[in-house]
């Protein structure tokens, strides 16, 4: 294998395939694998939960393929001038060298015999979506994911198509037990994953990170147990999760006493500053609320407190002393598209719904969110 690329054009792909590739314990499941052929360089890395390949156009002086260390290959590509970089392999010894101006370093590469099998394609129709909204909905939604792996059913994503005044969404969900995030968006083609199909936290995450900047369409397949997500030459193997994600629309709060419209820069900040004293297992903010405002407080032990004074747009309803999870409520605030958000609340331990308004009468149909209340003591 020889070939000629530049770092700015496979410097990207290497850095997001490492993440993919991790740092397990044996050398090849930890390396890249490259395949020159005609005019195109394929990268290709796997783990346990995902195999993501990119296929990059590059000057092929001699074909071959060899598996380089990710770690390895990344420190070198991350120093070397930008321009032109030469990849040589040696097939006797699966030494690489990597000349870029007058730079030279050999890395120690292993055999692509060795390297995981990749998995079968998976065919049928696609479920196609455009790239600016796939992202949308991760954005909303990938923070509220379980990340622990025993929490069954809550550690990945539920997708659904659902028919809407607007046409048919394809509507992403999440949930950990304490937050709720749903978000959609139109998309075509044919939703195959199966009912008891979740899509797995690091593998959507990555997908995330591997599609930003990108525009133009995404096409997702699914196969019995796996997902497989193809874009602009690069291809994502995902495994799914085999779960029942709760019914979430038995758990939608319907009846609200109090609605509150506040701009959500204005909120953010304040729950910034307040948050500072919010450091307990909790994050526990207390909320006053009332037609002339929002007060926030937070008290940390043996520390101090905080409060901050908030005006609202609009207050409908009874004033309200409630607590939330800071955090969690500025996750919600910063995935919101919207420059003002509407808080509904019922009683005390009732849970918060929080929806981005199109206009002062018309909450965003893209997204909703909920946060289950704190105690206060």
């Amino acid at each position: 294998m020889e070939l000629t690329t530049t770092r700015t054009d496979i410097f990207p792909t290497i850095k997001r395939l490492s993440v993919v590739a991790g740092k397990p314990s044996d050398a090849i499941r930890g390396s890249i694998l490259f395949s020159a052929t005609g005019e195109s360089l394929t990268l290709t890395a796997t783990d346990s939960a995902m195999t993501a390949s990119r296929t990059l156009k590059v000057n092929v002086a001699a074909h071959g393929t060899v598996a380089i260390p990710a770690s390895n290959l990344s420190s070198v590509l991350s120093v070397i001038a930008d321009g032109p970089a030469t990849f040589a392999l040696d097939p006797e010894t699966n030494r690489v060298t990597v000349k870029s101006g007058r730079s030279k370093y050999t890395l120690t590469g292993l055999a692509a015999t060795d390297f995981p099998p990749a998995p079968t394609p998976i065919t049928g129709t696609p479920l196609t979506i455009d790239a600016a909204h796939f992202r949308r909905i991760v954005d909303q939604t990938w923070f509220s994911v379980a990340p622990d792996d025993n929490r069954y059913g809550l550690n990945g994503a539920h997708i659904d198509a659902v028919d809407t005044p607007d046409g048919r969404m394809l509507r992403m969900v999440s949930t950990d037990g304490n937050r709720l995030s749903w978000a959609q968006a139109p998309f075509s083609g044919n939703l195959g994953i199966g009912r008891r199909m979740l899509l797995p936290r690091k593998p959507l995450g990555e997908v995330r990170k591997m599609i930003d900047g990108y525009s133009g369409p995404v096409e997702i397949r699914f196969g019995e147990r796996a997902a497989e997500v193809s874009f602009e030459g690069t291809t994502v193997n995902m495994r799914l999760l085999e779960a029942e994600f709760p019914n979430y629309k038995e758990v939608m709060p319907i009846v609200f006493k109090r609605r509150i419209m506040v701009t959500r820069l204005e909120i953010l900040e304040s729950l910034r500053r307040v948050g500072v004293f919010a450091v307990d297992s909790s994050h526990s903010i207390r909320l006053a609320c009332s037609p002339d405002g929002i007060v926030f407080t937070a008290r940390k032990l043996d520390s101090g407190d905080a409060r901050e004074e908030l005006g609202v747009k609009s207050y409908d309803g009874q004033p309200i002393i409630l607590g939330t999870n800071g955090h969690y409520l500025m996750e919600v605030l910063n995935a919101c598209n919207e420059d003002t958000v509407r808080l509904s609340i019922g009683e005390e331990l009732s849970p918060i719904m929080i929806q981005p308004m199109e206009s002062d009468d018309q909450p965003a149909e893209s997204c909703l969110f909920i946060i289950m209340p704190v105690r206060l003591e």
